[in-house]
């Protein structure tokens, strides 16, 4: 498969939502299969992943990539032998786009906690500005997973003639209410551990500890009640993996740049944003997701409909929390090889 990768400056200040303008923004991107004048699909990614959605795999515990490898390839739903599929690295997110730990050039060090606040419309703003620098007029669809879901639907109402279709995986209008709640603190309980040190600690430290309780706590909520244990049918093992998994997140994610995405997930509610959407949405989510609760991935589905978008649900039955609906895309091979066929013929 051919592949490649690059970085997107953008080539005027980003008028951010909040107020401002961030200027020499930057979006790191991957690529996979061959470019042709209509064939690109964009894929955006979740909270904690890069655009290196099939991988090098890395060496711990902790994968920000690869996690595209049960959709992007030939003979699967973002099939690379007739599509290119284009992944962007989120703006905010720390494996090469701006964010936190980018280096603010007027004052030779990181960003930190100076990089002013991002929201999911300015993620998509961004990318758009990528799309028409790399030539892209219209999408053959917007693929999203969790906060790429937000960012996918959010870009489809702002931009309504950039896609043909937008399919979204374990994300709904906006996060339930616990949880926009709780990830909102993130910041707040970060700055309670004195190595946050108000967001100015040295590179690679910070306030790791924290870092690893945090994402502790979020991993439990991504596996769901049973989907965890289902992989893996040893309890112990299955926690020792998931302690693992925090102790590298803890040494490699930044934890201003995690207090950012997570600020950006948690305020997320394109509920608006629904009306404006053209193309038709294929909503899919599982039985367990805690961020995407089958309820309301409906409830999105309805007001998409009321507004006259042809949307679709796809619901993968339990067990199949957040973590495993890309483990077990396999199971919607057909629902998402059926709605991309359907918009191309």
């Amino acid at each position: 498969m051919y592949q490649t990768t690059g970085s997107y400056t953008l080539p005027v200040a980003l008028p951010l939502e909040e107020g401002g303008l961030l200027g020499g923004a930057s979006l790191s991107w991957s690529a996979y299969g061959e470019r042709s004048d209509d064939n690109v699909a964009v894929l955006l990614h979740d909270l904690a992943h890069s655009h290196h959605a099939l991988g090098p795999v890395e060496p711990g515990a902790f994968q920000s990539s690869g996690w595209g490898a049960e959709l992007v390839g030939e003979g699967l739903p973002l099939d690379t032998s007739a599509l290119q599929v284009l992944v962007p690295n989120l703006l905010g997110s720390p494996f090469g786009s701006t964010s936190p730990v980018t280096i603010d050039t007027q004052v030779g060090r990181p960003y930190g906690p100076a990089l002013p606040t991002v929201t999911v419309t300015d993620m998509a703003r961004a990318v758009a500005a990528m799309l028409r620098g790399m030539k892209v007029e219209r999408a053959r669809a917007l693929v999203g997973v969790g906060l790429g879901g937000l960012v996918a639907l959010q870009l489809a109402a702002l931009f309504p003639e950039l896609t043909t279709a937008v399919v979204v995986l374990g994300a709904a209008k906006a996060l339930p209410e616990t949880l926009r709640e709780r990830l909102g603190l993130t910041r707040q309980v970060l700055r309670q551990d004195p190595d946050f040190r108000d967001g100015h600690y040295a590179p690679g430290q910070g306030p790791k500890r924290t870092l690893r309780k945090l994402r502790l706590e979020y991993l439990r909520l991504l596996q769901g009640p049973d989907s965890f244990r289902c992989m893996d049918p040893s309890v112990a093992a299955a926690e020792q993996a998931l302690e693992a998994d925090a102790d590298a997140f803890a040494e490699t994610f930044d934890a201003n740049a995690w207090a950012l995405l997570c600020t950006a997930y948690a305020g997320a509610d394109v509920t608006d944003g629904l009306t404006k959407i053209r193309a038709p949405v294929l909503l899919a989510t599982g039985a367990d997701d805690a961020l995407a609760p089958p309820s309301r991935v409906r409830d999105t589905y309805h007001l998409l409909s009321a507004a006259g978008v042809r949307a679709h649900y796809q619901e993968v039955p339990e067990p199949c929390g957040h973590a495993s609906l890309l483990r077990q895309a396999g199971r919607l091979h057909r629902p998402i090889r059926d709605f991309l066929r359907r918009r191309s013929s």
